[in-house]
Protein backbone atom coordinates (compact mmCIF):
# COMPACT_ATOMS: atom_id res chain seq x y z
CA UNK A 1 0.00 0.00 0.00
CA UNK A 2 1.46 3.25 -0.91
CA UNK A 3 0.69 6.59 1.54
CA UNK A 4 0.46 9.94 -0.74
CA UNK A 5 3.02 12.34 0.21
CA UNK A 6 2.27 14.68 3.17
CA UNK A 7 -0.92 12.43 4.06
CA UNK A 8 -0.91 11.54 7.55
CA UNK A 9 -0.03 8.42 9.41
CA UNK A 10 -0.56 7.20 12.51
CA UNK A 11 0.75 3.82 14.01
CA UNK A 12 -1.31 1.56 15.89
CA UNK A 13 0.55 -1.34 18.46
CA UNK A 14 -2.83 -3.03 18.20
CA UNK A 15 -2.73 -3.84 14.93
CA UNK A 16 0.98 -5.33 14.30
CA UNK A 17 0.28 -8.81 13.33
CA UNK A 18 -3.09 -8.56 12.37
CA UNK A 19 -3.04 -7.09 8.93
CA UNK A 20 -4.86 -9.54 6.77
CA UNK A 21 -2.66 -8.62 3.51
CA UNK A 22 0.46 -10.07 5.36
CA UNK A 23 -1.36 -12.75 7.87
CA UNK A 24 -3.37 -15.76 6.47
CA UNK A 25 -6.63 -15.18 9.12
CA UNK A 26 -4.53 -12.91 11.30
CA UNK A 27 -7.43 -12.49 14.56
CA UNK A 28 -7.07 -16.60 14.57
CA UNK A 29 -4.87 -17.87 17.28
CA UNK A 30 -2.09 -20.28 15.49
CA UNK A 31 0.10 -21.70 17.49
CA UNK A 32 1.94 -23.28 14.50
CA UNK A 33 2.33 -19.85 12.57
CA UNK A 34 6.30 -20.06 11.42
CA UNK A 35 7.99 -17.91 13.87
CA UNK A 36 9.55 -14.94 12.49
CA UNK A 37 6.63 -14.58 10.20
CA UNK A 38 7.19 -11.47 7.50
CA UNK A 39 6.62 -8.42 9.13
CA UNK A 40 5.81 -9.27 12.96
CA UNK A 41 6.50 -6.84 15.33
CA UNK A 42 5.25 -9.27 18.13
CA UNK A 43 8.47 -8.10 20.10
CA UNK A 44 9.55 -4.73 18.07
CA UNK A 45 12.60 -4.56 15.91
CA UNK A 46 16.22 -2.77 16.50
CA UNK A 47 17.26 -0.58 19.13
CA UNK A 48 13.46 -0.90 20.31
CA UNK A 49 13.14 -5.07 20.30
CA UNK A 50 11.46 -5.91 23.80
CA UNK A 51 14.78 -7.19 26.30
CA UNK A 52 12.13 -9.61 27.22
CA UNK A 53 11.66 -11.71 24.58
CA UNK A 54 14.01 -14.27 25.22
CA UNK A 55 12.37 -15.49 28.64
CA UNK A 56 8.76 -14.32 27.01
CA UNK A 57 9.69 -17.02 24.25
CA UNK A 58 11.09 -19.49 26.53
CA UNK A 59 7.94 -19.52 29.10
CA UNK A 60 5.50 -20.12 25.87
CA UNK A 61 7.60 -22.50 24.85
CA UNK A 62 7.41 -24.54 28.03
CA UNK A 63 3.53 -23.49 28.48
CA UNK A 64 3.16 -24.97 24.64
CA UNK A 65 5.04 -28.17 24.97
CA UNK A 66 4.78 -29.22 28.46
CA UNK A 67 1.35 -30.37 28.02
CA UNK A 68 1.06 -31.92 25.11
CA UNK A 69 3.93 -34.11 25.92
CA UNK A 70 1.96 -35.15 29.53
CA UNK A 71 -1.31 -35.53 27.50
CA UNK A 72 -0.44 -36.60 23.68
CA UNK A 73 -4.13 -36.69 23.31
CA UNK A 74 -4.81 -33.15 23.90
CA UNK A 75 -6.46 -31.23 22.00
CA UNK A 76 -9.23 -28.12 21.02
CA UNK A 77 -12.31 -28.39 22.12
CA UNK A 78 -13.97 -25.22 20.86
CA UNK A 79 -12.47 -21.63 19.74
CA UNK A 80 -10.82 -19.67 22.48
CA UNK A 81 -12.29 -17.11 24.05
CA UNK A 82 -10.32 -13.91 24.30
CA UNK A 83 -10.22 -10.99 27.27
CA UNK A 84 -11.09 -7.61 25.25
CA UNK A 85 -8.26 -5.88 25.42
CA UNK A 86 -6.82 -3.48 22.83
CA UNK A 87 -3.48 -3.68 22.20
CA UNK A 88 -3.14 -7.43 23.24
CA UNK A 89 -4.35 -11.20 22.54
CA UNK A 90 -5.09 -12.23 25.47
CA UNK A 91 -7.09 -15.65 26.44
CA UNK A 92 -9.74 -15.76 28.65
CA UNK A 93 -10.63 -19.66 27.94
CA UNK A 94 -8.84 -22.35 25.98
CA UNK A 95 -11.32 -25.71 25.84
CA UNK A 96 -9.34 -28.66 25.55
CA UNK A 97 -9.81 -32.15 25.87
CA UNK A 98 -7.87 -35.07 26.75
Amino acid sequence: MLIPKDEPVTAAAVSAGRDPHVFADPERLDVGRAAGAPGHLGYAHGPHFCPGAAPARAQTEVALTAPLRRFPGLALAGAPGRVPDPGTWRLAALPVTL
